[in-house]
């Protein structure tokens, strides 16, 4: 299913809204973050979203990530609605979404889930990794498992033991890591495993190593000193911080990166509902 048009112009139009709204919240009480993924991508080479992209992405270092989490709530508009397991315990996400209200944006695989819902921006940890790529592949690899018993407790996405959740199963996840997946959901409740979570992601913070990442990813390495001394660009109508080598960033996590890619290769989210309130599109 694709966009047209007007439908997409109309849904990047509330993704830099609730931007803002971040942004203003972030100037309000001080906390850093840095614009990463693709919207840092549209930023380097378009100054804006990329044309035929349909999400934006941030990222805050930890201990401005718990900031916004803790602080957030309190200060966004009324328009606007923080989800992150504190928030919503019905989440699937160990990340935040920031969310517009009054629309919907919703996949059929996640429909059954009673979570909020609404055009959103993705809002990410980034912790220190350490500089050893065999400690970093132990990090990420409880990570990942981690996160997999996180989701597994509200979507089960994966074809061992359970009924699957959604119409393409998961496929690349051997019996044993499912079995273990199932034991943990079986006896561990949702917080407790989003606390391990977060506190493996975070348990090489107070080292002194080069690089910040989402843990999760094995590409998605910032430097710490690009996000300590983040840069100021713009960014569609606004001005935003992002790391300050760009260009080194982006070609680590997008090795194949370039401007122009041909229409097949032209990813985007386009969900099986949308609606920016009062008028719908399926």
């Amino acid at each position: 299913m694709e966009y047209i048009d007007s439908e997409l112009t109309r849904l990047q139009d509330v993704l830099y809204d609730i931007l803002e709204e971040i942004m203003r919240v972030c100037k309000e009480r001080d906390i850093p973050y840095f614009i990463i993924g693709g919207s840092a991508i549209g930023a380097f080479f378009w100054q804006k979203i990329i044309p035929w992209d349909d999400d934006m992405d941030i990222g805050f270092t930890r201990e401005n990530y718990e900031r916004f989490l803790r602080e957030a709530p309190a200060v966004l508009g009324e328009d606007y609605i923080l989800q992150c397991p504190f928030t919503d315990p019905h989440t699937p996400y160990y990340f935040a979404k920031v969310l517009k209200r009054g629309t919907m944006f919703m996949d059929k695989d996640f429909c059954k889930i009673p979570m909020m819902r609404g055009i959103y921006i993705d809002v990410f940890p980034f912790d220190k990794v350490p500089n050893n790529n065999s400690l970093q592949k132990v990090q990420r690899t409880l990570c990942r498992f981690l996160n997999c018993c996180f989701m597994g407790k509200e979507v089960w996405m994966w074809t061992h033991f359970r009924k699957p959740d959604i119409s393409e199963p998961h496929k690349d996840r051997n019996v044993v890591a499912t079995f273990f997946n199932y034991i943990v959901d079986l006896l561990v409740p949702k917080m407790v495993i989003y606390k391990m979570l977060s506190a493996t992601q975070a348990m090489f913070n107070a080292w002194n190593t080069k690089y910040y990442n989402m843990v999760l990813m094995p590409r998605d390495h910032i430097s710490v000193e690009s996000i300590e001394n983040p840069q100021t660009i713009p960014f569609g109508r606004l001005m935003v911080q992002a790391p300050l080598d760009l260009d080194t960033y982006l070609h680590h996590h997008y090795q194949n990166l370039r401007k122009h890619l041909p229409k097949e290769e032209q990813e985007n989210h386009r969900p099986e509902y949308l609606s920016f309130g009062g008028e719908e599109t399926l």
